[in-house]
């Protein structure tokens, strides 16, 4: 008999032929029962209320069948009534949760545990719940508040959870351990083996932990150690559902008949005390789930997947007490049913997403209200939202706004509208024109020009408030610009403005940086953290000597910031005008220690403390680390070169005792006093000659073009015996007089690096001669002068900010007289020039002042106007001079054709000093978040010649990926309101060609055969691929499958703009998983020669094991069973690829070699994306092609770069096949390839039985 409803079988309606038949309908058979003088009704859904009435006798009766949320998507995989509180819980396949208050089923709470995973199961308890998915622990109190996300590499395919305690739960499912989890401390604190089969149901007794497995065996483990004490084999086929009450276990499941899995019409029942069975129990349905009714020792429902309920006793099944119940779900199949704690409620949660609550008890008006819990708590809801309090009509003091306004319709008009003869549109008034353009205006006819006196923004009028009837009228149009319309407000120029990559949903691919470039020069983006740094990497590319010298680097070391810096240059010289990202030089920057000991990482995580970081003193640090980084660097590369050639020396330390100077590791120490200095001369000389030879150990190519020898001297205060040691200097910090009297006289830049160069300062010091720290004079002597000066400005600080401005004051100002190209370094200026040693100078012939002179009056002038331009205080030139006696002499000029005579003491070094680099930061001050870095570069004639015919040097200035060309002059002009310097690079005009190498291309052959697997214990037993042979290494022409994955580092930042449309802020950053080269010809083809796993130390966001691959625990060494190596090794594999000239085949190379930032050149790139595209037509996925052309089915569950490499070679030999037929069959499969993806909506057809029209056999040889 079907039940439309629910039905309550009477006994005492006698069967014809006593006995029970199957009524079939399609594939689904419902027990009927065939009684004569029985109503049976017809098979269509009968209204709630029509039910309830037919069967009022009826035990249960159904009050509410609900959609649940998210049910016309998603069916209801778990259903739990709450024990503490009126509430029944539901968990969809689609991971949504849903609350439900009281027996009237209304909605209590709903939220979203999981982007994509069905809800397993539900559990209640005192704080909230827990809903567990298939791969993680959501914890959320009851109001929807999330508590915890909990989620681990142990958690695979989870099923069931069990609270055993008030701290601890159990967590089970299809794998080999159950989770012992602790809920305080939100970790995992055991794994418990259970076995292959794993453990799918978890039930607790009094005296065991009841475990329940697919295969049909419920293990009886001890709840204290959790180790098996009993084993039931319940059932030969498959465990459905048990459920434990008292000292009864009862089971339903499958049997293994007829090569497949049938249902058990049996119930098995077990006696845990006696530890053996009873006598199962028959049904009539096909059992599904099953659940003792709490209040009756002996009762228990059991559920079929049609949606069939039986009530029977587990004690003595009496024929006429047999209850059997139809709910109505429309043909869905039963995945959840749960009985409450009072057992008057009965609910079932089906596949097509309803909720199905069956109470016990007639339904009537008078009838008592059902309860979920015997006892319950009360439960929260939300604070009922208070009414507006009445406003009298003629009380005046309320204001209007606490007047509601209604929803009128269009047309409709309000009491307050003014009728029309009561308005008028009244225009602003034109503001007057500035006097001064009247003053300065020359007339054309009718049109008069004038100079733009910087008071406002070209073509717009700012309007000043005007009060009119004791109001003030607000401005109807602002200016966004911070400070526009504000008199002496200066515009910042655009090339120098912060520029924003406005992203779209294809990412950054589609932005056009052509129009921020037409030089031909490559540019860098600025979307990763630590970005700020692309600045002085320019600066380091365009130092030819750096350049030549990192391009020839390499080294074992992993995070080698030489290395990563010649792989960018390499990538700046071949992309020749679209930029480039740093983003592996930056990923090695984040590891280096001492960068993160500077703080000059800066997090991504934290915006807050990006906006907050002053760029000025992060570039000036920057630039320092960087130099001493690839000093050392190269020095540790150096050692161990000369190790392996010759016996093996100690390990290299790197000693920073004085910094920012490189000491040699045996350094000149000699303490004398000065009555002794002529009985120790001889000891002296020979110290100096060892040392000298031990500093040239520890010279690099850095140090030769950077170091600034000094000798350095410290002589105690107290007995008068001096120290002195040899030392390097790689940079000069500008020091600013302090005195406020000195900072009213006229210095040139000159004088201020000069008196930098020699700081003399008393500190603290160790004597050995009175053993004691005493007050010591520290002063510098040179002893030679770098090839490539390189100055920290230091304008962080404000009063040097301020300095530097009264200087450029002073020399606007007071200069007028003098030639452009000359600077006052003159008699005049060497008055004013303090000598070092002071008034205890013993020099007879010292020039030098030695009294503080009067300050010459100071002058204001306006810093933007031309003659700050035309007059700067920094020289584009330096010709420096080094005496005998250690003094130097610097003069500026803005023509290096200036020539200085020789005069007073013995020349030992003369060098002349052109400005090449300059890094200015530029401020918004209203809007800090917008500061950004540049540099402007003389870009030397080398590198024009390898873009344009061109054979001169040119400034440009490069403002990340904007690169524009700017005259000399821009170089030397600042403007302290906005334009900072913060570094400048001095490079001598007759570089010695043995410091300017021709770059050597260090890659060879040898990296194929330095491949070890990171993996710990993997051994060779998990490598996918065949290395290259000696045999068949390849060349120029060769081709080479290749096909990346990625995981997400960052998510993708949007933001919802005033047209509803979501707009990408950043986007997501992502990293290089996994990198597949296969064979494209020889005996091998198709066979893999890479397959790397790149390791990673990084938090990674997102596997994106859908379309990679990757699992968690892939790219840890200490996990992983894949071949794991870093990406410095798999790198130089493909840029020696790249510099040999293979061709690259594979499906969306563009954004493969992006991420893994290699740039290739166009004509070593065979992409089949591009190959098999129509012009104005949409891009053909890899999968469809693979279906359409080859006749295979590829990613139907994940990704795989050996599969998705392999196709791409099918592909593209299939297209040489139609190529070779003639370019009309290549249209017309084309045309058949669109053809067929618009009809079948670009999908590929569920399964290879869907053959396709253009198939075709490919034979691999891998």
């Amino acid at each position: 008999m079907e039940f439309p409803g629910i039905a309550h079988f009477d006994p005492n309606v006698a069967s014809a032929s006593e006995e029970i038949l199957l009524y079939s309908e399609g594939n689904v058979q419902y027990p009927v029962v065939q009684a004569e003088g029985y109503d049976i009704p017809a098979p269509q859904y009968v209204p709630a209320d029509d039910q309830y009435n037919v069967y009022t006798n009826a035990e249960f009766h159904e009050t509410h069948s609900i959609l649940a949320d998210g049910g016309d998507r998603f069916g209801v995989s778990a259903i739990a009534f709450d024990h503490q509180e009126e509430l029944l819980w539901m968990g969809n396949q689609g991971g949504h949760v849903t609350s439900y208050y009281g027996p009237g089923m209304q909605k209590y709470t709903s939220f979203q545990v999981h982007a994509n995973q069905e809800v397993r199961h539900i559990h209640t308890f005192d704080e909230g719940i827990l809903a567990l998915t298939t791969t993680s622990l959501r914890c959320q109190i009851r109001r929807g508040i999330p508590v915890f996300t909990y989620s681990s590499v142990h958690m695979e395919d989870m099923q069931c959870q069990l609270q055993l305690s008030q701290d601890t739960v159990l967590m089970g499912g299809h794998q080999e351990k159950i989770i012992e989890f602790n809920l305080p401390r939100r970790q995992e604190t055991k794994l418990h083996q259970v076995g292959k089969n794993g453990c799918a149901i978890l039930r607790q007794s009094g005296r065991f932990i009841c475990a329940g497995d697919p295969s049909g065996r419920i293990d009886l483990r001890d709840p204290n150690t959790l180790s098996v004490e009993h084993s039931l084999d319940a059932h030969s086929g498959s465990l459905s559902d048990f459920d434990v009450h008292g000292n009864l276990l009862v089971t339903c499941g499958f049997s293994n008949r007829q090569c497949g899995l049938s249902v058990d019409r049996f119930l098995m029942v077990y006696d845990l005390r006696m530890l053996r069975a009873l006598a199962p129990l028959p049904v009539v349905v096909d059992p599904l789930l099953l659940r003792f009714l709490p209040s009756f020792s002996s009762r228990l429902a059991t559920v079929s997947a049609l949606g069939q309920l039986q009530l029977l006793d587990t004690v003595a099944l009496d024929s006429s007490g047999l209850s059997l119940y139809q709910v109505d779900t429309a043909g869905s199949m039963c995945l959840a049913f749960d009985v409450s704690s009072s057992c008057q409620c009965v609910a079932l949660g089906d596949a097509g997403g309803s909720i199905h609550l069956l109470v016990s008890g007639p339904v009537s008006a008078t009838s008592t209200a059902p309860v979920f819990n015997t006892f319950s708590r009360e439960t929260e809801f939300a604070d009922p939202v208070d009414p507006l309090p009445p406003i009298g009509f003629t009380d005046d003091a309320p204001p209007l706004s606490t007047v509601p306004l209604p929803y009128t319709q269009p047309g409709t008009s309000l009491l307050s509208d003014w009728p029309p003869q009561f308005l008028q549109k009244v225009y602003r008034r034109t503001p007057p024109i500035n006097p001064e353009i009247l003053r300065t205006m020359k007339m054309q006819g009718t049109i008069g020009y004038a100079p733009n006196p910087m008071s406002s923004r070209r073509n717009q009028v700012a309007y000043k408030a005007e009060r009119t009837s004791g109001q003030v009228q607000r401005k109807l149009f602002s200016d966004s610009r911070p400070g526009a319309g504000e008199v002496g407000f200066i515009a910042i120029p655009k090339r120098y403005r912060k520029t924003d990559v406005r992203y779209s949903r294809m990412g950054a691919s589609d932005f056009n940086f052509e129009q921020y470039n037409g030089t031909g020069l490559c540019g860098l983006e600025a979307t990763l953290a630590n970005s700020y740094c692309n600045a002085m990497i320019q600066v380091l590319y365009y130092t030819e000597s750096v350049h030549n010298l990192l391009l020839s680097h390499l080294c074992c070391k992993e995070f080698c910031l030489s290395c990563e810096l010649g792989f960018l240059f390499h990538m700046l010289d071949n992309s020749q005008g679209p930029p480039c990202q740093s983003n592996n030089f930056l990923r090695a920057f984040r590891t280096v220690p001492e960068a993160s000991a500077l703080g000059l990482i800066l997090s991504d995580r934290n915006p807050e403390a990006r906006r907050r970081a002053n760029l000025i003193s992060l570039i000036q640090n920057w630039n320092q680390f960087i130099l001493h980084q690839m000093h050392s660097e190269l020095l540790e590369t150096r050692r161990r070169q000369e190790e392996a050639e010759n016996s093996r020396q100690p390990d290299f330390v790197y000693n920073e005792l004085d910094f920012p100077s490189i000491l040699g590791s045996a350094q000149l120490r000699l303490s004398k006093n000065r009555h002794d200095r002529q009985q120790e001369g001889g000891t002296q000389a020979s110290s100096k000659q060892c040392t000298t030879e031990d500093m040239q150990q520890e010279e690099t190519e850095i140090s030769l073009l950077f170091g600034t020898r000094q000798m350095n001297t410290h002589i105690c205060m107290t007995c008068n015996s001096e120290v002195s040691k040899e030392s390097i200097v790689l940079l000069t910090n500008l020091i600013y007089p302090h005195n406020s009297s000195d900072n009213q006289a006229e210095y040139t830049f000159c004088d201020v690096l000069m008196r930098s160069m020699f700081p003399e300062q008393t500190t603290p010091a160790w004597c050995e001669h009175c053993g004691r720290y005493r007050q010591s004079v520290r002063s510098r002597k040179i002893t030679a002068l770098p090839q490539i000066m390189a100055v920290n400005c230091g304008l962080d600080h404000p009063q040097n900010k301020q300095f530097w401005q009264q200087q450029i004051e002073l020399a606007t100002g007071q200069r007028t007289s003098c030639s452009p190209g000359e600077t006052k370094d003159g008699e005049a200026a060497r008055k004013l020039r303090m000598c070092r040693y002071g008034t205890g100078c013993t020099r007879p012939s010292c020039r030098f002042s030695h009294s503080t002179m009067s300050s010459p009056p100071v002058t204001t002038k306006d810093t933007t106007t031309p003659l700050a331009a035309v007059r700067p205080w920094l020289p584009a030139h330096l010709t420096a001079k080094l005496r005998k006696d250690g003094d130097i002499d610097i003069q500026g000029f803005a023509s290096p054709t200036t020539q200085l005579e020789d005069e007073y003491e013995e020349i030992v070094q003369t060098v002349n000093y052109d400005l090449t680099a300059v890094v200015c930061h530029v401020s918004e001050s209203r809007h800090p978040e917008r500061n950004n870095l540049v540099a402007l570069i003389n870009v030397p004639s080398s590198y024009h010649k390898k873009t344009t015919s061109s054979c001169d040097s040119q400034w440009y200035i490069f403002n990340d990926f904007t690169v524009t060309p700017v005259p000399g002059s821009e170089a030397v002009w600042f403007s302290l309101d906005w334009k900072l310097p913060c570094v400048l690079f001095f490079t001598n005009r007759n570089l010695p060609s043995e410091l300017v190498p021709p770059p050597l291309n260090p890659l060879t052959a040898d990296v194929f055969r330095e491949d070890e697997s990171l993996a710990r214990g993997c051994g060779q037993r998990m490598i996918t691929f065949t290395p290259l042979g000696t045999n068949e290494m390849l060349g120029r022409g060769d081709i080479v499958a290749m096909d990346a994955e990625f995981v997400t580092l960052n998510q993708e930042e949007s933001e919802l703009r005033s047209d509803g449309k979501m707009s990408t802020i950043k986007p997501s950053q992502m990293s290089v998983a996994r990198i597949t080269c296969i064979r494209g010809q020889g005996p091998l083809e198709g066979t893999p020669f890479i397959d790397d796993y790149i390791s990673t130390q990084e938090q990674v966001v997102d596997y994106l094991t859908k379309f990679s691959g990757i699992k968690p625990g892939d790219l840890d060494a200490n996990f992983s069973s894949k071949h794991l190596t870093t990406l410095k090794s798999t790198y130089q594999k493909l840029r020696f690829l790249v510099d040999i000239g293979v061709k690259f085949v594979g499906h969306g190379l563009k954004n493969d070699f992006r991420v893994i930032n290699l740039v290739v050149p166009a004509e070593q790139i065979i992409d089949t994306v591009s190959l098999f595209h129509l012009p104005h037509h949409r891009m053909v996925s890899l999968r469809f092609l693979a279906w359409h052309f080859l006749g295979i089915n590829i990613q139907s569950e994940t990704h795989d770069s050996v599969e998705d490499a392999r196709t791409a070679l099918h592909l593209y030999q299939h297209y040489c096949h139609l190529e070779a037929k003639g370019a009309s069959a290549v249209r017309a499969a084309l045309e058949e390839l669109y053809n067929a993806g618009n009809r079948l909506h670009w999908q590929v057809p569920c399964g290879l039985n869907d053959s396709n029209s253009s198939g075709v056999s490919v034979t691999s040889h891998g």
